[in-house]
Order: C-alpha cells, then structure tokens, then sequence
C-alpha cells in the first residue's frame, strides 16, 4: 500500500428497495468531484442485484428518514475531507447529533466510536477513531440498515444494503468515492493519516510502529490489527491474529509485537510466546524475557471483553491474575490439541 499525507481507503456496499411515504426529493446534486464515478458505480451494481433478485419486497421510508439521513451524510462528507483533533471532533459532535457510544485504551492508542443519535435515519452510521495523544491516526465512516430484505418472489434474504435508496435519495450528496462492491452489506469510507502516524512514531522511539513480517501480506495483517480495528482481550479466545502468525510461524513478528504501541497486542504477543515456549520450546533471549516481564506485570489498561451482551471496560493485565497454564490451556484449544 502507497501512503500519502493521508491515505483514503474506500469501499462501499449496500442495495435493497423501498417504499417511501411522503414525497421528499434531493435538490442538490452533481456537484461533488466524485458525482460521475459514483452514479455509474451505483447503476453497475444495481445491475448485478437486479440479477439476483428482480422484485424486492418494499420497506418504507419517511419524509423524516431521509432528511436525517441527508443530513448525516453531508457530516460525513465533512469528515471525510476534513483534519482536526481528537478534542476538536468531540466539540463538533455536539453539533451534529453525535454520542459517543465507546471510548477504549489500548495504551498509547485510544479508539473511539460515536453514533448518530437519535437514530432518525433510515441508515445506522457510526464513526470510529483511532487516536494518539491528541490526534486522530485513522477514522472510519461505516453506513449500514439494521433491516434485511427479502425478494418478493419467494423470501430469499438479500444480503446487501439498499443501492437504489442511495441512487435515489443520497448519491447527488455524496462527496467521497463509492468503490463497486457487489457482494458487501455496508458502506465503508476510511482515512489514514500517514504523517500523524510518522510523528507520533518520533514521539514514542521505545515503541515499534512499523510492523515486522516476513512478506508484505503479514506486514499489513499486523497494521490492521494494531491501529485500524477495536479489539478486545479475552481469556478463554486466542486472537484469529496469533493464530495466523503462529501458524504462519512469524516468530520474530510475535516477538516484535511486544513493543507494540498497541497494548493489547503486546499482551496478544507475551501470551503466544508463552505458548510457543512450552510447545516448541522457542528460543527466549534475555531481552526479550524482560520484555515479556514488565508486560505481564504492567498496569497498562487494555479493552477487556465482558460478554456478548455489556461493553468491553478497561483493565489492567496485571489485576486479570492470568496464569501462563491458562494461557497454555487457551492456546492448546485453538489448535484443537
């Protein structure tokens, strides 16, 4: 992947019919620099679901859904053109019917989530940050509907979200790329910032920010783990991460990791070591087993996963009292030994 000052990574997904109630009209329309690309982008893949589902059963849509709805994605063309802080986004949340529904520390690295609320829109939208210190590393922008439509020929599920309702009442707003995704059930737009990532790199020279791996694949499967996606401890599941890299048999990748800026990662990494020590009795050098130490000792608050139906909470590793045969026993059962 080629970084600039700020990386726009775009997918998009959606498609489903509509029965709208009232008689709203978009009135703006064509002007944004992505108008074309995205009208011609929305026809092919309206296309390629009329292909396989010809007749959908309607759902309706209000006057109220789609002035919401509107509104909300002439925010997210905001942010998505858009550079500011941490705290500055938080202030401008408050203008726009935003609450925040999470807030994660992972160490250095913060994640953030926020919703439109209340939910007026036919769309559910919500905005995640990844943050350091004051700056935002990575935001996302994902649009998804929560109701699933059926063909109306004989019930099948579609599992896509609803491209005509976008052709018809948002692509004249929209003012970011729509990439062709036929088979995807939400709308995605994400930014990196290369040089925010660059600097807080000089800030925190003890961390490894650059990922180690042994091809480019690996490399940008660690990347995406430790800044681009909320993660949560648990301690009866491995991370699918750990799996792929123990099987992969990325060791010195796992091992670099517990210099992660990531705690969480840190944590992911000291436990696999744990068991690769005892499975295949790797090779431990005295670096690396201080290092492993303070992480098991330290009192770095991690995101801690708490059920399937509560919020994850903040914890430190040293008060969770994991023990390295818990661990060993962890891992054994991943990999059905």
């Amino acid at each position: 992947m080629k970084w600039g000052n700020a990386i726009k990574i775009t997918i998009l997904i959606i498609s489903i019919a509509y029965s709208h109630t009232g008689g709203a009209q978009t009135t703006v329309g064509g002007n944004s620099r992505f108008y074309a690309d995205n009208v011609k982008r929305v026809d092919d893949i309206i296309k390629v679901i009329r292909a396989f589902c010809d007749s959908i059963k309607p759902v309706e849509v209000t006057d109220k859904n789609i002035k919401s709805d509107q509104k909300n994605i002439l925010y997210v063309n905001k942010l998505f053109n858009t550079v500011t802080s941490d705290k500055a986004f938080a202030q401008e949340t408050k203008k726009n019917d935003l609450i925040q529904t999470s807030s994660l520390n992972a160490g250095v690295i913060g994640f953030r989530e926020y919703k439109f609320y209340p939910p007026k829109g036919y769309l559910d939208i919500s905005i995640i940050l990844t943050v350091i210190d004051d700056n935002i590393l990575y935001k996302k922008v994902n649009i998804q509907s929560p109701l699933k439509r059926k063909c109306a020929a004989d019930d099948r599920i579609i599992p896509f979200f609803d491209f005509m309702y976008l052709q018809k009442e948002l692509v004249p707003l929209i003012d970011f790329p729509i990439k062709n995704c036929t088979n995807c059930d939400s709308l995605k737009v994400d930014t990196l910032y290369q040089s925010v990532f660059n600097e807080m790199a000089k800030k925190y020279p003890t961390y490894k920010f650059a990922p180690i791996g042994t091809t480019e694949p690996v490399k940008q499967l660690i990347f995406n783990n430790v800044y681009l996606q909320t993660s949560t401890y648990n301690n009866k599941a491995v991370p699918d991460i750990m799996v792929q890299l123990i099987k992969l048999e990325e060791y010195d990748a796992i091992k670099s990791l517990l210099y992660s800026p990531n705690q969480l990662m840190a944590i992911n990494a000291y436990e696999a070591l744990v068991y690769l020590k005892s499975k295949i009795r790797l090779p431990i050098d005295a670096p690396t087993d201080v290092k492993m130490k303070e992480i098991l000792n330290s009192s770095t608050q991690i995101p801690v996963f708490c059920g399937r139906d509560c919020k994850p909470t903040n914890f430190a590793y040293n008060t969770l009292k994991v023990k390295e045969k818990d661990i060993i026993d962890k891992y054994q059962a991943a990999f059905g030994e």
